[in-house]
């Protein structure tokens, strides 16, 4: 498989996006814009974009539990593939009203010239628990340990210049390392345990139910780099467009309220997540029992953001400080 080595994708991807903002609303592969409108039974259409991953099914839940419809709404889910930056694009055009992502995405995006707004939190590490969110995961034959080995290595991330690349340099430093002698490289979640076993690469980033596919091998996690370098509190977001914020904040509001009722639910029906998994994302279904789950909150630490912020400069995946406080929407 072609596995990619630089943040061209990523940096397309922003552009492309800004490309598509400036021109006529339609869609990315030309059908009809899929955000807005109405559905059947007066419901108002939201789209939301997702990247595969257990947040998929704990959407899914929310959506069959009602929380959406309460709120007047008819939450449609567009899964895409790799990182939550592929999406961008959609977004910039409409296609998209609202997309799930780590906050990177939001700040790199407005670096770049896209007005993209952090409209609420979702998902936050749990300290007490490795396995719940992203982390690092190497096989059984690894000699890798802990973060500081993983200088001179390969690893995987789902996104080149996203959380994945800060948050493992960050680690790495933190652990006595070079962070500059880590060689990164692109690939989804999905891919990882099979890159690892055809020995691809050294180590990746994975998420749960991802993680327990090579745990299950024999394998485990040497870095729960999203705690260790303090990026927990906000690890994924849900983010818009300044566009739509500013024109249609009735539409804002009902999602945000939404996801409000919705997340704590989420946090305290585990199982109801881990039962929809095999049907939302092919999940082995004894896998997808053993996965460990985020905590699920809508809350945005300023704070948390900030430093997201800090490590983009630091790290060079921007050139310019992000204005944190324009980026965090406030109702």
């Amino acid at each position: 498989m072609n596995i990619k080595k630089t943040r061209a994708a990523a940096i397309g991807a922003v552009a492309l996006a800004l490309a598509l903002s400036s021109c006529a609303a339609g869609s990315v592969d030309g059908s009809t814009p899929a955000a807005g409108g109405s559905s059947s039974g007066g419901l108002t259409k939201v789209t939301y974009g997702i990247f595969p991953s257990n947040t998929v099914a704990a959407f899914q839940v929310a959506k069959d539990k009602g929380f959406f419809e309460k709120h007047g709404i008819d939450l449609q889910l567009v899964v895409g593939a790799g990182s939550s930056a592929a999406q961008l694009p959609a977004l910039a055009t409409g296609d998209l009203d609202f997309m799930l992502a780590s906050p990177v995405t939001a700040l790199t995006a407005t670096t770049q010239g896209l007005d993209v707004r952090i409209v609420e939190g979702v998902t936050q590490n749990d300290p007490k628990i490795v396995e719940d969110s992203t982390a690092v995961v190497v096989g059984a034959s690894s000699t890798i340990k802990t973060a500081r080995d993983l200088e001179g290595k390969k690893v995987s991330v789902n996104a080149l210049g996203g959380i994945g690349e800060i948050g493992i340099r960050e680690a790495v430093a933190k652990d006595g390392g070079d962070p500059k002698k880590v060689t990164f490289v692109q690939l989804s979640f999905p891919e990882v345990a099979a890159q690892i076993e055809a020995g691809q690469i050294d180590a990746g980033m994975a998420g749960s139910p991802f993680i327990q596919q090579v745990v299950s091998k024999g394998g485990r996690v040497v870095s729960d780099f999203i705690h260790d370098t303090g990026l927990g509190e906000n690890e994924l977001v849900s983010i818009s467009s300044g566009k739509l914020v500013e024109s249609d904040p009735d539409k804002v509001k009902r999602f945000t309220e939404a996801m409000k009722e919705a997340l704590p639910f989420l946090t305290e029906n585990n199982d109801l997540i881990r039962d929809a998994m095999p049907a939302a994302l092919g999940t082995d279904p004894a896998a997808a029992k053993k996965a460990q789950l985020s905590l699920y909150s809508p809350d945005i630490s300023q704070e948390t953001i900030q430093l997201f912020a800090d490590l983009l400069v630091k790290y060079g995946i921007v050139n310019a400080e992000p204005d944190v406080a324009k980026v965090i929407w406030k109702p």
